[in-house]
């Protein structure tokens, strides 16, 4: 890659095929694309160590993500994404999804906007393939960008890049938000990464600002049996969080989900992270984010026979519980005309 700076390859006008085609090559670095059997385009791109799959203009939802022959995301009862229109959990199984911006999390009754809003299954307008090398190495990049606009309301481009190193078992991942309207735009975001819960493992994070929130959510007309050993659950971590460490704990339930929120301390670099490490030396997994940005280091547990997912750090600008939740309590954020924020993630193998 001497000599090259990066290497751009707009998508806008490629043909995806059911069988996986090859894109382009350049070193170790491969990108095939294809298209599901829904019909949902997708990009496979790869390392020598493995790499992701990722669904260029449906939310730029990372679908798959595979290191040294471990899959990283969680077990769902999709093998392959629908075409999704309006929600995400049409075909809910994902490795990683933005989520947000005009609200964020779950909706209340009295919310209008639809779970995890516009962000998840968004329609991108534009989307490449990037090969480049920079201060840090070679890599190759996916990205593109969405523009949400309602008239005289707001008129905000978001634009996402997932970045794969040379020998890297890791992605790194951004967000950039543009508000183009003339009027400051509240928004909030969550990163939503997906791990795969591995009984025996222990949650090892960095060190915590203050004790983390307990949610209790189950639904009242949930499954009895079900609501009532992860209400018990619930009273264990009550009394002492960190019960929630081990994965696969003696008497752990998290049917049909426990989301709870952490605070982390940035290390002197800024950065805060949380691993699942595996059992008996096997390694493990992480996420790594900066405070600074995402204050809000949700942790979302599902583990039922259809859905097992450890959600162990989704990074956020504020709780999960819905727009006018986090009005009332000031988490929303603004941003001023003509500005930009952005957001770094990173997720991978240990």
């Amino acid at each position: 890659m001497k000599g090259i700076k990066t290497m751009k390859i707009n998508l806008a006008n490629l043909a995806f095929t059911d069988k996986p085609t090859p894109l382009a090559e350049e070193g170790e670095f491969k990108v095939a694309a294809f298209r599901y059997p829904s019909g949902v385009a997708a990009l496979r791109v790869t390392n020598r160590r493995g790499g992701f799959t990722i669904l260029p203009w449906m939310g730029q939802m990372i679908w798959r993500c595979d290191f040294d022959g471990r899959e990283l995301a969680m077990k769902s009862m999709y093998d392959e994404p629908k075409n999704c229109r309006e929600s995400f959990s049409d075909s809910y199984g994902c490795f990683l999804m933005h989520c947000g911006l005009t609200a964020m999390g779950n909706p209340t009754p009295e919310d209008t906007h639809i779970g995890h809003a516009e962000l998840p299954v968004a329609r991108y307008q534009s989307a490449y393939v990037e090969f480049g090398a920079d201060k840090t190495g070679p890599f190759v990049a996916v990205g593109g960008s969405y523009r949400h606009d309602l008239c005289f309301t707001y008129n905000y481009v978001f634009s996402p890049r997932v970045v794969l190193r040379r020998g890297a078992a890791k992605i790194e991942v951004s967000a950039t938000v543009r508000n183009d309207k003339d009027l400051p735009l509240e928004y909030y975001y969550l990163c939503h990464v997906n791990h795969r819960p591995v009984d025996g493992s222990k949650i090892v994070e960095s060190p915590l600002k203050r004790p983390p929130i307990v949610n209790h959510e189950v639904p009242a007309d949930y499954y009895k049996p079900w609501g009532d050993a992860t209400n018990a659950w619930l009273a264990v971590l009550d009394k002492d969080y960190k019960a929630q460490s081990v994965v696969g704990a003696k008497g752990e339930s998290y049917r049909p989900e426990i989301v709870n929120c952490y605070f982390h301390k940035p290390d002197k670099a800024g950065w805060a992270v949380v691993k699942q490490v595996y059992p008996k030396k096997a390694g493990g997994v992480f996420v790594k984010y900066r405070p600074s940005e995402l204050p809000y280091a949700t942790r979302w547990i599902a583990r039922t026979a259809d859905e097992d997912a450890i959600g162990m750090c989704l990074p956020a600008t504020a709780e999960h519980k819905g727009r006018l939740f986090c009005r009332a309590h000031k988490e929303q954020r603004c941003l001023a005309p003509g500005r930009s924020v952005t957001f770094h993630v990173e997720t991978g193998i240990l």
